[in-house]
Formats: C-alpha cells, sequence, structure tokens
C-alpha cells in the first residue's frame, strides 16, 4: 500500500442508495465551498466569519450509491495513497448489500475507516450491530433526519481522529523501523564483537573484584589448554606464577579502585605444566551507571617474542664480537708493521752499543795499566805508546757523541712500542657488560693509534680533544669499535680520492667537546663524500658502497645500535660531494660523582 498523505481537505464517501441525501450532504460541507459552508453556519449560530480568514476543515466528498460500488471506491482511494478518513453509510440500500454487510466488507481491507450509519428505521439493534460488527470505536449511528450541525460535528470529530490515528501509525512505523535498523545494528555488534572474541588470538577476560572469572575468550583454551568449565573452576589468579601473582593481585586491586588501568608482564601455567609469558593490559570494566565491576583483561602471550629478544641481542653480542676479531686481524698486519719499525731500529742500535762497547774495552784497560805501572813506578814510552794508540784506534769522541743517541733512540722506541701494545690491549679488552666510566679522549687516542696503519699511507690524522671533557659512562670497547669503523671508512674514502702514483694525502679529523649534558664527538674526512642515492641506508645492515672484499656492511649498522639503542644518544652525518663527510656522534654525560685518578677505568 502507498504511504498516506496528508491534504487540507479530508475526504469522505457518503453510501446511500438516495441520491437526494447525497445533495443534502454536499449543501451541509459545501463540496469545497467555504463560502457556502460560512452562510450555513451564520444561519445555525446567527454569526458571521466574512471578517476573517475561515479557519473550518475543508472536505472532499466521494459518492457511492450500493455497497459494492462504496467499496471499489474505498479500495482505489487505498491504492493511489489517499485513503477516506470517515463514511456516511445508509442501512437500507436494496437491492445490492445493507449498511451492515458494506461496512463489514470495508472494514476487511480498511479498517481504519470511521463510519457513520445513517437510518431512519430500527432493522438492527445495537446488540446486533455489535455481533456482526464487532463492539469499535470506529462506528457511530445518525439517525435520520438528521442536523446539520451535529453532522458537521462528526465530521470534525471523526477526520481528526482518524488523522491523528495515521500520525500515530505513521510514527509508530517510523519508530518501529528505527527500532529494527537499531536491533539489526546492535546484533550485527554483538555478531562481530562475538567474532572478534571468539577467534582473537589475545586473552580477553572480565574479572569481578573477588577474582571471579565473569567472562573468558576461547583463546585462553588454545593457549593454555584449559576448558571453558575448567578455567570456570578455578580463580582467576590460579593459573599465575607464585613468584608473580601478588603483583598482578595487586594491579587489579588499583585498577578497581582507582578506574586506572595498569600494564604488567606475568607468568601463566599451561595445562601441561609449562609456563608462558603474558603482556597484560587492564581497565576498569564498567556497569550502565559507570560503576566498576571488576576489570577487563586483555593480554597476549610474548613468550616467543621474548626467546626471540634474547636470542637476537644474542646474536648482536656475537655479531659484535665477530666484527671486533675482524677488525684486529685486519689490523694485525698493521700493528706487526708499527712494531717491526721501532723493533728494528732498536735492535740496530743494541748492536751498535755492544760494538763499540768491544772497541771501548781496550781503551777502558790502558787506564789501569798504566795507573798499575805509575804505582810501581815503571812507566815505560813503550806503554805510553801503546796507551795512546788505543784512545785512536776507538774513536772515542765519536763513540762519546753516538752511543747517547743510540740509547735515546732505542728507549724512544720501547715507548713506541709499549704505547702500541698498551693501545691494542685496550683496543681488544673484552670489555664489560656493564657502562662504565671512561676517559673519552684517551680511549679515541688508542683506537686511532692501533688503526695507525690503515690511515698513515692517505692521511694527516689532526685531534682536538676537549680537556675539559668530563668522564662519560659508556661501554668503552663498544665505544671503541665505533671509532674504529668511523676511522677506516673515512681512510677508504680518502684513498677513492687518491689517484695512483700521487703523493698526496688527505685529512682526518678527530675532535671532542662537552656540549651541556651530552659528550660530542666529529670524525671528520676530506674524502669523496656520500652518495645521494645512499645517504638514507647507510645505517642499514649489509649495505655499503664499497667494493667487493672491503666491507660487509656491517660497521655503521653496529655504529647505530651501539650509541642510538645502548648508550641513548645519536649518530647523524653531513656530505658534500668531492669535500668529504663528517660523523657526528653524541651520547649523554651522566652526572657521577669524581673518583680518583687511579680508580678511573681508561678504555679497558
Amino acid at each position: 500500500m502507498n504511504e498516506t498523505n496528508f491534504f487540507p481537505e479530508q475526504r469522505i464517501l457518503v453510501i446511500d442508495d438516495n441520491r437526494a441525501i447525497h445533495e443534502d450532504f454536499r449543501k451541509i460541507f459545501g463540496d469545497g465551498d467555504t463560502e457556502s459552508l460560512d452562510t450555513a453556519e451564520e444561519s445555525l449560530f446567527g454569526e458571521t466569519s466574512t471578517s476573517k480568514p475561515s479557519s473550518r476543515p475543508r472536505y472532499t466528498i466521494d459518492s457511492a450509491y450500493q455497497g459494492r460500488e462504496g467499496l471499489a471506491l474505498v479500495q482505489k482511494a487505498q491504492a493511489e495513497g489517499q485513503p477516506y478518513a470517515m463514511a456516511f453509510v445508509d442501512v437500507r440500500m436494496p437491492p445490492g448489500w445493507d449498511g451492515i454487510e458494506t461496512i463489514a466488507r470495508i472494514w476487511e481491507v480498511y479498517p481504519d475507516l470511521q463510519v457513520v450509519i445513517c437510518t431512519a428505521y430500527s432493522d438492527y439493534s445495537w446488540d446486533d450491530m455489535t455481533r456482526k460488527l464487532g463492539h469499535s470505536d470506529r462506528l457511530v449511528i445518525l439517525k435520520k433526519p438528521f442536523d446539520n450541525v451535529e453532522v458537521l460535528q462528526l465530521a470534525g470529530a471523526l477526520t481528526e481522529k482518524w488523522k491523528l490515528l495515521q500520525q500515530t501509525r505513521k510514527q509508530m512505523a517510523e519508530l518501529e523501523a528505527t527500532i529494527q535498523k537499531r536491533t539489526e545494528q546492535l546484533t550485527k555488534s554483538e555478531e562481530r564483537f562475538r567474532l572478534i572474541t571468539e577467534n582473537a588470538a589475545d586473552l580477553i577476560a572480565i574479572v569481578d573484584p573477588q577474582g571471579k572469572r565473569l567472562y573468558n575468550s576461547p583463546s585462553y583454551e588454545r593457549l593454555l589448554g584449559y576448558s571453558r568449565d575448567e578455567l570456570q573452576a578455578t580463580l582467576a589468579f590460579a593459573q599465575i606464577h607464585p613468584e608473580d601473582c601478588d603483583k598482578v593481585i595487586a594491579a587489579a586491586r588499583k585498577t578497581t579502585e582507582t578506574g586506572v588501568g595498569e600494564v604488567l608482564e606475568y607468568r601463566m601455567q599451561h595445562k601441561d605444566g609449562s609456563w608462558c609469558l603474558l603482556e597484560s593490559h587492564g581497565a576498569p570494566f564498567r556497569n550502565a551507571n559507570g560503576e566498576i565491576e571488576g576489570v577487563l583483561i586483555v593480554a597476549r602471550d610474548i613468550t616467543e617474542r621474548r626467546q626471540a629478544d634474547e636470542e637476537r641481542k644474542l646474536m648482536e653480542v656475537q655479531l659484535h664480537s665477530a666484527q671486533k676479531l675482524e677488525s684486529i686481524g685486519r689490523l694485525a698486519a698493521g700493528v706487526a708493521h708499527e712494531i717491526n719499525t721501532p723493533t728494528q731500529y732498536i735492535g740496530d742500535n743494541t748492536q751498535f752499543v755492544r760494538d763499540s762497547f768491544m772497541e771501548l774495552v781496550p781503551v777502558l784497560s790502558a787506564p789501569r795499566q798504566l795507573l798499575d805501572a805509575f804505582r810501581e813506578n815503571r812507566v815505560t814510552p813503550e806503554l805510553l805508546q801503546s796507551t795512546e794508540e788505543a784512545l785512536k784506534k776507538a774513536d772515542v769522541d765519536y763513540l762519546i757523541e753516538e752511543i747517547p743517541k743510540a740509547v735515546e733512540q732505542s728507549l724512544q722506541g720501547v715507548e713506541r712500542v709499549a704505547k702500541i701494545v698498551r693501545a691494542m690491549k685496550e683496543f681488544s679488552h673484552p670489555g664489560t657488560a656493564e657502562k662504565t666510566q671512561v676517559d673519552l679522549n684517551h680511549c679515541i687516542d688508542s683506537t686511532l693509534t692501533v688503526a695507525r696503519n690503515e690511515w698513515k699511507y692517505v692521511a694527516e690524522l689532526v685531534t682536538e680533544f676537549d680537556p675539559t671533557l668530563p668522564p662519560v659512562i659508556c661501554l668503552p670497547g663498544e665505544f671503541n669499535q665505533v671509532v674504529l669503523n668511523l676511522t677506516v671508512n673515512a681512510a677508504h674514502a680518502i684513498a677513492d680520492t687518491i689517484k695512483e702514483g700521487e703523493s698526496t694525502k688527505g685529512t682526518i679529523t678527530v675532535t671532542t667537546k662537552h656540549d651541556g649534558d651530552w659528550a660530542e664527538v666529529r670524525l671528520r674526512d676530506s674524502g669523496t663524500g656520500i652518495p645521494e642515492h645512499a645517504r638514507a641506508k647507510i645505517f642499514d645492515p649489509f649495505f655499503t658502497t664499497k667494493g667487493v672484499g672491503k666491507g660487509t656492511g656491517q660497521g655503521l649498522a653496529i655504529a647505530r645500535s651501539v650509541i642510538v639503542d645502548k648508550h641513548g644518544g645519536t649518530i647523524s652525518f653531513e656530505t658534500e660531494m668531492g669535500k668529504g663527510t663528517v660523523f657526528i656522534i653524541r651520547i649523554p654525560i651522566v652526572p657521577i660523582e669524581k673518583t680518583a685518578p687511579e680508580e678511573k677505568e681508561v678504555c679497558a
């Protein structure tokens, strides 16, 4: 059925076999002519309404002369979406249906129609009518001859009643549609929630303040092996590890008392006796009045993630150790060469001193022989001549000048070897797992010494260490590795700018600076610079711009891990093609109490 259209004019159907009755009704209602109605009102009430706009309802009158014809008009009006509000129906309408049957047939197709039965006879008693039509507030009896005012009153009241009924029906339909829509949305939402909770990998639970389980998602059974009935038979804290139970209970109590959620980790026991590690997020669970009735828990199994983290950390340690061993191996030949040079001239000078001593033995013996002869008064010209010849043969003046030089050079060589050995020892020291207080300037200097053979052929080294830089708490062994990686990279970058056969060198400049709560280290080279396409990737593992056999791509990745992840610092760079690159390391200086110099660890 089409939706009813509400017009200012209400539709009234008159069903009567007497055509004169139809004319009477049209005169009473004016058939849409408000002037006629006003005239009728004036004749009835002695008033006139010509001076003000008419507020009287307007009606459209249709006529049917038999019951079947009336039913057809009602059906047609319904189909067009403009149903009748009321009908005046005669009782006697031969030869067709009488009024009672007509009303019954019409109400079968349109029960909202308000009906006034018009009769001058007593063919049906009220009881007879109610037996056939049932008790209804839609039925009114109007005795003929009827009064015009009575007709107008009935029309006004019943059409308004019908109008209100239609509006109520419409509003009820809209309300039912809204309720249906909201119900469908709620059903879908509940279904989505059910699907989410039943298929979620995370554990979802609601627990009351006494620890009783109000809800457990099916994931509990999948993860812990317990059935729903088995879980419901125990308190929520029953499967938690005894060492973690107190902190979980305390967190749940705090959430119910303060309404503030907690995040914590704890262990729960699987049905097979094994333990899994959970990361749990708790939040207050409130009722419709906003009162806290328990705790909503969403937990995730992080056992494998924690194991993976531990394995990753172990791999990082192993990788760092492997690279350190690689660095030591790469530096070994250079260090051997660095030690070999001073060792060689120490040996040459020692041999010179030995030979000189053998030449001086006769000279040293001659004075004693001369002295003994003098005491015995037997000094002869021959003895004096042999003594003089021994002095001339030994070239004493030359030895007096050169032997001290040889001894001094040997001592310098010994110090050089000792410095290299100390630096190598400090660099290769396995270090500690804990951060310790170190002299950063000394750390850098030792590393540059160890790496000297890497840069001395291609670059001059310039160091500008800030003497005011305080001790820094760090991992010295890993920091040394970072400095070595950057130094080797700088040497390689400079080597790429030197053409074969050229004797020119570049420059590596290392500076330190105390900058508030930070220690800053800058390592600058005069190399090729970093290409634009590589700048975003240089800290990625296994990324390298070097040729095959010159790099593994781990140096800068490890440097970033050490500085950023382990020291909470930053590592960045500034580069310009053709001019070089500067790497900038910043690590925080942790305020510490000053210790005696002999207690301060120096990169060991």
